[in-house]
């Protein structure tokens, strides 16, 4: 089961075009979007440009499943949850 699903959230891998990500926005559906790296950490998406227009999303500050992923990988990073995926190696 993915992480998101334990936390109550209904997930689908799928192809997503551009056009369904901006109607999303418009429609208030889309209120959440993030970039994730290999440095185990997020960057929240303010804004995203499409043929010089730009489609803004709700502020960060309320936003909640990307602040959740942050310190579940945080938490994950630093010890304080098991790390299910042998990210984490402990150098003596």
């Amino acid at each position: 089961m993915e992480l998101a699903e334990k936390w109550g959230y209904k997930t689908e891998q799928r192809k997503v075009s551009v056009q369904e990500l901006i109607d999303g926005i418009k429609a208030g559906s889309v209120t959440e979007a993030f970039a994730a790296g290999t440095a185990a950490t997020i960057t929240d998406i303010s804004r995203i440009g499409y043929e010089g227009q730009d489609y803004n999303l709700p502020p960060v500050e309320g936003r909640e499943f990307s602040h959740r992923v942050l310190n579940y990988l945080n938490d994950l990073r630093y010890g304080k949850v098991e790390d299910p995926y042998g990210w984490n190696y402990l150098v003596k």
